[in-house]
C-alpha cells in the first residue's frame, strides 16, 4: 500500500529522526527517477507548491502541475479524486476541504502528502520548522521554548503536536492592542524567556475557502508594545510566510531572524519527504 503524510501522527519518532537525516542529505538526483509527481493545489501557494515541484524535478521525477482550479470542470470531489489517484505516483494536495487529501489517500493508488488542509493541518510546514530549529540549535531540541505570537494557525497546530514528540515547550499569546497592563507584563516575561519567537499571520484568511487571497491576505501590524518587547528579547524570530505588517522588516531581516533559513530548509525537507514516501515502511 502507498505511504502517506496526512498528519504528524503518520510519522513515528524514528521516522521524524530519519526525515531530519534525509533532509541533511539534500536533494538526491535520480532518487525519484521513473516516478510522477502531481501538484494538486486547489488553493494559492508559493513556497509549498513550488518547493515540492522543485524537489520532485531535482530528484528525477516527472512533474504534472494541475494548474488553477479555474481550469478544472465543476464536478463532485469524489470524481476529481478518482482521476487524481490515477495520474501520478505521488500527489501533493492543498485543499479547502480538510478531508480531501485523506479521501484521495484512501483510494490506495498513490502516495499523498498533505500540503495544507483547510485550517486544520499543514504537517510539512511543521516538520520544516522543527528541522530549522535543529539546524539552529543542534539536533537535540528537547527543552527548547517556542513562543507563538498570535492565534495558532494550521501549521502551528501541527507544530504543537510535533513539539510534544520532540519535547519542545510551546506557549502562545493573543495579540491585542488594548491588552491590560498585567497581560502585557506576563507576555513580555514570556518573550524574554523564549528561545524562539514565532510570529503568526494576523490576517483574517479563511483557510476553509477556495481563495486565500480574497479579500486580503494581510492583517494588521503587531501592537507597538509587542514589537518593542520582541526587540528587547534575545529569541530567534520565525514566521511561516507570507508575511504582512505583523512582521516588520526590522524583525524579518535582523540577525536573529530564521525566516530565510525556514525557506532554505524547506527545500531540503520537502525533498526528504518525497523520498520518505516512496521508501518501504
Amino acid at each position: 500500500m502507498p505511504k502517506h503524510l496526512l498528519d504528524i501522527a503518520d510519522v513515528s519518532r524514528d521516522g521524524i529522526d530519519r526525515l531530519f537525516e534525509m533532509a541533511d542529505e539534500g536533494p538526491q538526483p535520480g532518487a525519484l527517477a521513473g516516478l510522477t509527481y502531481l501538484s494538486a493545489f486547489f488553493q494559492e501557494s508559493t513556497r509549498t507548491r513550488l518547493g515540492f515541484m522543485s524537489a520532485a524535478a531535482r530528484q528525477g521525477a516527472s512533474v504534472i502541475d494541475m494548474g488553477g482550479t479555474d481550469r478544472l470542470r465543476l464536478e463532485p470531489p469524489e470524481d476529481q479524486q478518482m482521476v487524481l489517484a490515477g495520474v501520478a505516483d505521488i500527489a501533493g494536495v492543498r485543499h479547502w476541504d480538510a478531508s480531501f487529501a485523506g479521501k484521495l489517500a484512501s483510494r490506495g493508488r498513490c502516495c499523498v502528502v498533505n500540503a495544507g488542509a483547510s485550517g486544520i493541518s499543514h504537517p510539512t510546514q511543521a516538520l520544516l520548522d522543527a528541522y530549522t530549529l535543529t539546524r539552529a540549535f543542534g539536533r537535540d531540541v528537547s527543552g527548547l521554548h517556542v513562543f507563538f505570537v498570535g492565534t495558532l494557525l494550521r501549521s502551528a497546530v501541527c507544530f504543537r503536536k510535533l513539539a510534544a514528540v520532540l519535547d519542545i515547550r510551546v506557549t502562545e499569546c493573543r495579540v491585542d492592542a488594548v491588552a491590560s497592563q498585567s497581560e502585557r507584563l506576563r507576555y513580555q516575561t514570556e518573550l524574554q524567556a523564549a528561545d524562539v519567537i514565532y510570529v503568526q499571520s494576523l490576517s483574517a484568511t479563511d483557510y476553509g475557502a477556495p481563495d486565500l487571497n480574497c479579500p486580503s491576505p494581510h492583517g494588521p501590524a503587531l501592537p507597538q508594545w509587542t514589537v518593542d518587547a520582541i526587540g528587547r528579547s534575545e529569541g530567534r524570530i520565525m514566521h511561516a510566510l507570507p508575511r504582512g505588517p505583523e512582521l516588520p522588516d526590522s524583525l524579518m531581516w535582523g540577525e536573529r531572524s530564521l525566516v530565510a533559513a525556514q525557506v532554505e530548509h524547506g527545500f531540503s525537507m520537502r525533498s526528504a519527504t518525497l523520498r520518505w514516501l516512496v521508501q518501504p515502511s
